[in-house]
C-alpha cells in the first residue's frame, strides 16, 4: 500500500532540497514529481502538465477540480509543488522531510487568496483538505478513512429591543379669565339759568353761533400675547450593565482503542514491553504536566519514555501515547465534573 503525499514550497530551491533529501532517504527518483518551467531536468514537470494533475488529485481522492485550482493557483504565484508516491511506512518521513524545508499550508494561502478576491474553481461548496498532521503538507492514504472532531463555540453578540418609553402630547385648552378695568366716561349737560344784566361786548347781540359740546368715553380693549411659561424635556440617560450569558456547546471527541496486531507502533510497544494506557495514566497523574499541552510537554515526555523503556521507538509510539494521554485526561476531567 502506497501513500501519496504532495507539498507546495514558495521557492525552487526549497523545492530542490526536498527533491534531493526525499531521493537520499529511499524514495525513488521517478516516484518524486515537482512543478517546473519547461526545460527542467530529472522528475520535473511542466506546470501544465495535465499527468501530473491528475496525480495529484488522486492524492485526495477527490473526482472534482477544486484542488487542481488551488494547487494551481499557488503554482500561477511562483509555487512549486512536490508530489511523492511513498510506501505507508515512509509517509511520516515525507512528511518531516517536507516540514523542515518550509512546506507551504495551502488552506492558510488560499483563504488570504480568497480575501483578495480569488474564487478558486468554484464559488461554492468549499472544503477542507486533509493536512500532513502540522508538516503542512497535505497526505492521504489509500483506505483511509477520518472521523471529523466537531466542536460548537458560543458567540454571544448584541441587538437593539424596544424596552418601553415615554411618549408626550401637546394639546390646546380654553381657559376663562376675567380682569377688572376702570373706564372714564363723559357727558354733556346743558343747563338753562335766568339772568337779567345788561347786554355787553362779550355777550355779542344778534350774532348766530354753533357751539358743540363732544361726550368721550373709554372702552375696553383686550389684546392677547402669548409667552412662554414652561418647557417640558425629553431625554435619554444611556448606562451599561453586565449579563452573564449561560449555555451549552457540544463537541465531538473521538477514542482511540488500540486493536493487537493492527499497528507497527502496537507491535513495538509490545516487544518493549510496555503498554500506552498504562504509560498515559502515569502522565496524567504526573504534577509535571497538569495544566500543560502536549506541545509544550513532548520533550519532557520522549525523555521519560525513552528513560523507561529503551527498546521502545518514540517515533512509533508518540501518536499512540498522545492519544491516550488525552482520553485519559479528558476521562479524569469528566468524572471530576
Amino acid at each position: 500500500m502506497s501513500t501519496t503525499v504532495v507539498g507546495c514550497f514558495d521557492n525552487q530551491n526549497d523545492a530542490a532540497a526536498v527533491q534531493q533529501e526525499l531521493i537520499s532517504a529511499g524514495i525513488d527518483r521517478n516516484n518524486v514529481r515537482m512543478t517546473a518551467e519547461s526545460g527542467s531536468s530529472g522528475s520535473s514537470t511542466r506546470r501544465d502538465d495535465p499527468g501530473f494533475w491528475d496525480s495529484v488529485k488522486e492524492a485526495f481522492g477527490f473526482a472534482d477540480d477544486d484542488d487542481r485550482a488551488t494547487y494551481s493557483e499557488a503554482a500561477r504565484r511562483g509555487g512549486i509543488i512536490v508530489s511523492v508516491d511513498s510506501p505507508d511506512a515512509a509517509a511520516d518521513e515525507v512528511v518531516q522531510i517536507m516540514r523542515r524545508h518550509n512546506a507551504v499550508d495551502l488552506d492558510s494561502r488560499s483563504a488570504q487568496w480568497r480575501s483578495e478576491g480569488w474564487t478558486g474553481h468554484a464559488a461554492a461548496g468549499q472544503r477542507t483538505r486533509q493536512q500532513a498532521q502540522p508538516a503542512r503538507a497535505t497526505q492521504h492514504a489509500e483506505g483511509a478513512e477520518a472521523i471529523p472532531v466537531v466542536e460548537e463555540q458560543l458567540r454571544v453578540g448584541k441587538r437593539a429591543v424596544q424596552n418601553g418609553g415615554v411618549r408626550l402630547y401637546s394639546r390646546v385648552t380654553e381657559t376663562p379669565v376675567e380682569e377688572q378695568v376702570n373706564l372714564r366716561e363723559e357727558r354733556v349737560t346743558v343747563d338753562r339759568r335766568p339772568v337779567d344784566r345788561p347786554i355787553g361786548d362779550a355777550d355779542r347781540a344778534f350774532q348766530e353761533r354753533t357751539i358743540e359740546a363732544t361726550e368721550m368715553a373709554e372702552e375696553a380693549v383686550v389684546a392677547k400675547e402669548a409667552r412662554v411659561v414652561e418647557e417640558v424635556v425629553v431625554n435619554k440617560e444611556a448606562g451599561q450593565r453586565t449579563e452573564t450569558v449561560r449555555d451549552t456547546v457540544r463537541r465531538t471527541d473521538v477514542d482511540v482503542e488500540s486493536l493487537p496486531g493492527q499497528r507497527a507502533g502496537d507491535r513495538t510497544a509490545s516487544s518493549a514491553g510496555m503498554s500506552y494506557d498504562d504509560f498515559a495514566t502515569e502522565l496524567v497523574s504526573d504534577t509535571r504536566y497538569q495544566g500543560r499541552d502536549w506541545d509544550t510537554m513532548e520533550s519532557d515526555v520522549r525523555s521519560t519514555f525513552q528513560q523507561r523503556y529503551p527498546q521502545g521507538r518514540w517515533d512509533d509510539s508518540r501518536d499512540a501515547i498522545r492519544q491516550g494521554y488525552e482520553r485519559m485526561r479528558l476521562r479524569n476531567r469528566s468524572g471530576a465534573e
